[in-house]
Order: structure tokens, then sequence, then C-alpha cells
């Protein structure tokens, strides 16, 4: 049995259906009781999701017996304070290199990366404060050199939706498993260059090769900030 937590609480509190809020979380309802029931670990990438359906901060979801709900109020801040300063809690994930896949007769490097295997933390930038879904990645081949060499980080979010030409993190469902959130998942590093109804189109530079995923195929893609994302 995991800890407990506010999950329950919070869905009752808006009045869902384990349905519901499955249907929010892209899982199924079984996925939801055992979340409540402190059955299946509540990892941070369960949180994440949990937080974004429920409009709360995901660590709201641990412990306790109360939640706070989002709000647009901001504190102020005074110039030069120290909350503008970096904090080091930006978490870094555990990536090994995975076995290529083979893409209509293409072999493509891909990564596992596991979420709740945290082996570093990187300083947030403070546009970056209040973000659960912002996390970092180490980049273990040399696919996608000479723009993110092997054994350079690369920092990623899940809260904006990648637009054409940005460089993604793109999580592969998982073959005849059900995602449960917790287990390594195999990712590709790429370039999104097209997608459509039926599928994504991705690019990496070394060796160059443009390839296309079927939609079924991807569990979800994660956009790769830029050092300009980093500073605005």
């Amino acid at each position: 049995m995991d800890a407990p937590n506010n999950l329950a609480a919070l869905r009752e509190e808006k009045g869902w259906s384990r349905p519901k809020l499955a249907e929010l979380m892209n899982t199924s309802p079984q996925q939801v009781e055992r979340l409540e029931k402190g059955q299946r670990k509540l990892t941070q990438d369960w949180m994440i999701r949990a937080g974004e359906a429920l409009g709360v901060d995901p660590s709201d979801i641990m412990g306790g017996t109360s939640a706070r709900v989002k709000s647009d109020a901001q504190t102020f801040r005074y110039e030069g304070s120290s909350a503008d300063r970096p904090h080091e809690d930006l978490p870094i994930y555990g990536t090994v290199l995975g076995a290529p896949k083979f893409f209509e007769g293409e072999a493509i490097e891909q990564t596992t990366l596991n979420s709740g295997d945290v082996v570093g933390y990187l300083k947030r930038p403070p546009l970056l404060n209040g973000r659960g879904d912002v996390y970092g990645l180490y980049v273990v081949s040399n696919s996608m050199w000479p723009v993110y060499p092997e054994g350079s980080t690369i920092v990623a979010e899940g809260k904006r939706p990648a637009r054409i030409g940005d460089d993604v993190v793109a999580y592969l469902r998982p073959e005849n498993e059900e995602d449960d959130g917790e287990r390594a998942r195999a990712v590709i590093v790429k370039r999104l260059v097209r997608r459509t109804a039926e599928y994504y189109e991705f690019e990496q530079f070394n060796p160059a090769i443009t390839f296309r995923l079927p939609r079924s195929m991807v569990l979800r893609i994660d956009r790769v900030l830029t050092f300009a994302d980093l500073l605005s």
C-alpha cells in the first residue's frame, strides 16, 4: 500500500466520477481506483497528470486531508529578491540507450527513460518556478548530433503542445502492456516535422533520416525547451 493521498477527496470535491477523472488523465477507471486506494504507487508522472486534470499543484495530491486549488493570483516579489534566484530542484530522469527500433526498414535510436529514477537536479530558471511538468534528461546517443551531442542535458516540458519544427521527446506506447505510469518508457528525441490525423513525422540528424510513426504508436509528445525559452 502506498502513502495516503488526496486524489479521491479532490475528485469528489468536483463531483466527478472515477471514469470522468480517468478520461482527463488518459488512463482507466481501475487505474484511478488503485491510485486513490494506495494500491498503485503515485509517481511524479501520475501526480503531474492528476494535477493537470484537477487543476491543483501536483504536490498537493500527496499527504494531508486538503489541497489548494490553483488560481491566477501571483505572489508579489520584490525586485532582486531571493525568490528570483534559481533553485536546484528541476529533476533529471534516468536514461539509458535502448535497443534500436525499426520503422519502415530504418533503425531508429531510442532511449529508455525512467521518470521514477531521479539521477540529479538542475538549477530551475525563475521562469519555470511552480512548473511540475518540466524535467531534464541526459542525451545518451548521437542521433541528434551536432544539435544535442551525447552526454548533453536537455529540458522538456509537457504543458505546452509541440509545434512543427520543435525538437521533442516522443513517448512510445508500450506494446501489449497497460500504461500504469510507472515503468521505464521507450522515448525518441527527434525533431517534429509534420503531423496529420494518421501519423507523426520526425527527423533525426545522424544519420539523416525522416520517418513516420502512426499516432496510435505515440503515447505523448513533450517539447524540448530552447535556450531562448529559458531566458525569455
